[in-house]
C-alpha cells in the first residue's frame, strides 16, 4: 500500500549536565516544540514566533511511580528525514514526510529512573510520544494516569467531540474554559470525562487540532477540562479495570499530535495522523481494492420482500440484495453490504431468508463483490480463523466488524490482531461501532474504512445529522483519517421539513449529499440509500464510476461549520465539491490548479428557484 520513495536522515546525539530549556524546530524554521525541566517537564509551541501552546505538563502515573514531576533533561539524539511515501488509498498519491525530530533523555532527580519523550516537528505540525526504555526500571507496570495537558494562551474558540465510547458524536462550538472538567471523584471512579478527538482551537495566531496516532497497544486518549484555557489527557480505562495500560518496558506511547494550520482549512491538507503511524505491517495488499459499496435494506428501513420487518429491524434477503447487485453492476461501483440479521447465533449458518453461496455467485457474474456484516462479540466468541476463513470460502472481499463501542487497552489489542487475522484470508475490513481513526490503515491497509462518525445512519435516529454538523465534520472527525458517513441519500428534507419517517430521509439538500462522497475521504464509500430511489433520479449520474482514492487533493476555503470547498484529482478528472450550513453562501474558488488546456464541466447543484425542494437538481454540461 505505502511505501517510502525517498528517505535520507541522519542522527546526531550531544549529552549535557543541564538543559533547562531546548527546541526542536520544524523544517521551514516556522513552529517551534520547547522543552523544559524546570520546575518539573513542561512544553510550549511557538509557530511563526508566537506562542500558539503555552507551558503544558507532561508526565505519565503508575502505580508505583510518576515521571515528570522532578525530571532532568539529561542529553538529546537528534534526527532529520526528507522523504515521501506513496498512499495508494487517500487524499494524494506521494505524500510528502520531512521532519525533524529530537528524542531527549530524561532522568527523575530522586530515583534516577530514566525514560524518553521523543519530539516531531513537520512544517504542519508537532507530536511527541513518552519512550519506557528498560533503563525506566519500570518492569510489568500498569499505567493509571496520563498528565499530558494542552494548555493555550486564550480562552479560545474550540470544537471537541461529545462523550462517546464510539465516536458517533457532534463536535459543538465552545469556549476551551466550557469543556467539562474530570473531578477527582470521577477519577476514582474511573469515569472522567471522554471528550471525543479531536480537539480543534482556533488561536489568534494558528489553529490547532489535538489528536494521536500509532495507537497500537495502548488505551485511546480523550479529553477533559482544566477549568481554564486548556484541556488534559484522559485515557480509557482497561475493559478488566486494572488501570489504563498494562505493559512492560522497553514500550512507547501512541504519538500526541498538534495539527497546525495558519487558517483553519489548512488542517484539511495535512496527513499528519497517517504519516506518523507505523508503515504498512502486512506486506503485498495488491489484494485491498477501494471502490463503491451499495448497502442492503437496512438503512432505508424498507424491504418489499420481508414487509413485516421495517425501520430499525429492516433486513436484507436473497431477493432485495440481488437488487442492491444489480444496481451495483449498472452503477459501476465494487461491491455490495449484506448488513445485519443474516444470521442468528452461528456466523457460519446463515438464517433461510439469505442464500449466501446464490448471492456470492450472483455478485460475481454481475462483476460485483460482497461484504459481510458480523457483531464483534460473535467474532470474539468462535474467534478469527473459524469466522474469517468461513466469510474467505464463501467469496467475501470484507467483512464489516460492528458494536466494538471502546478503545480499551483490551479493545485496541483487539483490533490490531482482527486485522492480522483477516489479512490471512485476503480480507478487508470495515470496522463499526468504533473508535476514531489513529493511522491504523496505514499499518494494516485492509482497513479499508471505518466508522467512528455521526454519519447517515443517525437520521434514522434522530435530528443530530444537521447542515452544521455536516460542515463541521471535515475540521474535526474528517482530519484523522477514513470516514464511512454513508451519503448518497436521496430522500432529501430541509432542516424545518426533516422527520424521522420510513424509508429513511435525510436533512438537508440532494447536492450536500453529492458533495459528501468526495468532501469525505473514505477508500471503500457506503452509498446508503436504495435502487428504487436512485432510478432515474436527478443527480445520479455524479454517482457513475466515482473513484474513492485521489492522486491529489486541493483545498479550496473553508470555515469551520460554515462551508468547505474542496477539489480531488483521479487520473484526469478533477471533482470541485462544495457544501455549506443552514445559511445560504456564496464562494468564489480560483480554479488555477487545473493548469493549462481546455477543460469540461459536468456540474450538480442545489436549484436556485424559489421554493425549489430539497430534492431539486441543478445540472449543467459546458463543452
Amino acid at each position: 500500500m505505502k511505501k517510502n520513495i525517498l528517505c535520507l536522515s541522519l542522527v546526531l546525539i550531544s549529552s549535557m549536565a543541564k538543559a533547562a530549556e531546548m527546541r526542536v524546530i520544524s523544517p521551514d524554521g516556522k513552529i517551534t516544540f520547547i522543552v523544559s525541566d524546570d520546575a518539573g517537564l513542561r512544553y510550549r509551541v511557538q509557530v511563526d514566533g508566537k506562542l500558539a501552546v503555552v507551558n503544558s505538563r507532561l508526565g505519565l502515573q503508575f502505580k508505583n511511580a510518576e515521571l515528570g514531576a522532578n525530571t532532568l533533561i539529561v542529553s538529546t539524539q537528534k534526527q532529520q528525514h526528507k522523504g515521501s511515501w506513496e498512499d495508494n488509498f487517500g487524499k494524494r498519491r506521494v505524500v510528502s514526510d520531512r521532519w525533524n525530530q529530537v528524542r531527549f533523555a530524561l532522568r527523575e532527580k530522586e530515583t534516577n529512573r530514566e525514560f524518553g519523550l521523543i519530539v516531531r516537528a513537520y512544517n504542519d505540525g508537532v507530536a511527541f510520544r513518552y519512550d519506557l526504555p528498560i533503563a525506566s526500571g519500570l518492569g510489568n507496570f500498569v499505567l493509571t494516569k496520563e498528565l499530558t495537558e494542552f494548555c493555550f494562551a486564550d480562552d479560545d474558540r474550540s470544537w471537541l467531540g461529545n462523550e462517546s465510547s464510539c465516536a458517533e458524536c457532534q463536535y459543538p462550538e465552545t469556549k476551551l474554559s466550557k469543556i467539562p472538567m474530570t473531578t477527582t471523584d470521577q477519577w476514582r471512579r474511573g469515569q472522567p470525562y471522554w471528550g471525543v478527538l479531536p480537539l480543534v482551537a482556533q488561536t489568534p495566531t494558528c489553529t490547532v487540532a489535538v489528536a494521536e496516532s500509532d495507537l497500537l497497544d495502548w488505551g485511546g486518549m480523550f479529553l477533559s477540562g482544566t477549568g481554564g484555557k486548556g484541556v488534559t489527557a484522559s485515557l480509557a480505562s482497561r475493559a478488566d479495570g486494572n488501570g489504563l495500560v498494562v505493559s512492560s518496558a522497553p514500550s512507547q506511547s501512541p504519538w500526541r499530535v498538534l495539527m497546525i494550520g495558519r487558517k483553519s482549512a489548512d488542517l484539511l491538507n495535512s496527513n499528519l495522523v497517517a504519516a506518523l503511524a507505523t508503515p504498512n505491517e502486512l506486506g503485498d495488499v495488491s489484494w485491498v481494492k477501494p471502490g463503491v459499496s451499495s448497502w442492503d435494506p437496512w438503512w432505508t428501513g424498507v424491504n418489499s420482500h420481508l414487509p413485516q420487518y421495517t425501520g430499525l429491524d429492516a433486513r436484507g434477503d436473497t431477493d432485495s440484495d440481488k437488487e442492491y447487485i444489480d444496481l451495483a453492476a449498472k452503477m459501476g461501483w465494487s461491491y455490495q453490504l449484506v448488513d445485519w440479521r443474516w444470521y442468528q447465533d452461528d456466523l457460519t449458518q446463515p438464517l433461510p431468508h439469505i442464500n449466501i453461496p446464490e448471492l456470492v455467485s450472483y455478485a460475481n457474474n454481475k462483476g460485483v463483490r460482497l461484504f459481510l456484516w458480523m457483531h464483534s462479540n460473535d467474532v470474539k466468541r468462535d474467534g478469527f480463523d473459524k469466522v474469517f476463513s468461513k466469510a474467505a470460502s464463501w467469496g467475501f472481499a470484507g467483512v464489516k466488524v460492528d458494536f466494538m463501542n471502546s478503545d480499551s487497552q483490551e479493545t485496541v489489542q483487539w483490533y490490531v490482531a482482527a486485522l492480522k487475522a483477516a489479512a490471512k484470508y485476503k480480507l478487508m475490513v470495515d470496522f463499526h461501532g468504533a473508535y476514531k481513526p489513529t493511522g491504523l490503515s496505514r499499518t494494516y491497509p485492509n482497513l479499508i474504512t471505518q466508522e467512528g462518525v455521526l454519519g447517515n445512519e443517525y437520521n434514522k435516529l434522530g435530528y443530530l445529522c444537521t447542515p452544521e454538523h455536516t460542515v463541521t465534520l471535515p475540521f474535526t472527525r474528517g482530519l484523522l483519517g477514513p470516514m464511512d458517513f454513508t451519503p448518497g441519500g436521496f430522500l432529501n428534507r430541509s432542516t424545518a421539513d426533516f422527520k424521522v419517517t420510513f424509508p429513511a430521509v435525510v436533512m438537508g439538500t440532494r447536492a450536500r449529499q453529492l458533495a459528501m462522497t468526495v468532501i469525505y475521504q473514505s477508500p471503500l464509500l457506503v452509498m446508503c440509500d436504495s435502487p428504487a430511489n436512485y432510478s432515474n433520479q436527478p443527480g445520479v449520474e455524479f454517482l457513475r464510476e466515482l473513484p474513492t482514492t485521489w492522486d491529489e487533493t486541493v483545498i479550496l476555503g473553508g470555515e469551520i461549520g460554515q462551508y468547505v470547498a474542496i477539489a480531488r484529482r483521479s487520473g484526469h478528472r478533477w471533482y470541485l465539491t462544495a457544501m455549506n450550513g443552514d445559511a445560504m453562501s456564496h464562494i468564489t474558488v480560483p480554479l488555477n490548479f487545473l493548469g493549462k488546456g481546455k477543460w469540461n464541466l459536468h456540474s450538480f447543484s442545489d436549484s436556485l428557484e424559489a421554493n425549489a425542494p430539497a430534492t431539486a437538481i441543478s445540472e449543467v454540461t459546458t463543452p
